[in-house]
Order: C-alpha cells, then structure tokens, then sequence
C-alpha cells in the first residue's frame, strides 16, 4: 500500500529535479498488509470493530452488477483479484526521493477515517 500523498511528492520531485528522466520507481508503503489487516486499521481508526471476510467470486460478481459496474470491468477486477501474486515488496524509494519516510497505512486510515464513517 502507497499513500496517494508519496505518490504525489515523488512526482513533484521526479517532475521539478533533474535526474528522473526515464527513471522506473517502484513506490511502497512502509509495510505490507493482509486485506484483514487493512480493515481491522481502518476499524480502529473509525473507533469500530469491523472485520474481513472473503467474499465467493459469483456472490462478488452479482453485487458488482447489481450496482451498475460495467460486465467488462467486474470481469477485469475478479480476473485481477484472482490472479494477482502474493507481494512481500517494501521499497525505500519514497525516502530516497524525497528525503521523507513514506506514510503508514494507519496514518493513511486515520487521514482518510471520516470516510468511513
């Protein structure tokens, strides 16, 4: 996970400093959560006990639908959720560019917790 807040100060960095042309970052978080992690984050943020549970693709794929989301794109989010590989990647390029740690995931939930409430 990456807070849109690096993505941006990466990109004011790379697009006003010389030295990036052409350069391919790879931008990470500072840790790597579980989908149960990230929402037990978001809970404790909200100040509510809230919890992760698997969804079947067919019950997904129904909902998805129900909502209004175009039949390509519920196909391109269940190919993409089904297949996407397990990632242990933690990367320092946020630090190394802009000289500041990247953010946490909880600073991101705490941020971001009147959205979900």
């Amino acid at each position: 996970m990456i807070h849109e807040r690096d993505i941006a100060a990466v990109a004011v960095h790379a697009l006003t400093e010389g030295g990036h042309v052409g350069a391919k970052c790879v931008l990470t978080g500072p840790q790597v959560l579980s989908r149960a992690e990230q929402v037990q984050t978001i809970g404790e943020a909200i100040g509510r006990l809230v919890t992760f549970e698997r969804v079947p693709v067919q019950v997904a794929r129904r909902q998805m639908l129900a909502d209004g989301r175009p039949p390509a794109l519920v196909a391109a989010l269940l190919a993409s959720a089904e297949s996407r590989p397990v990632s242990n990647v933690i990367t320092s390029t946020v630090e190394e560019i802009t000289g500041v740690p990247a953010r946490t995931f909880r600073s991101w939930a705490e941020e971001h917790a009147d959205e979900f409430r």
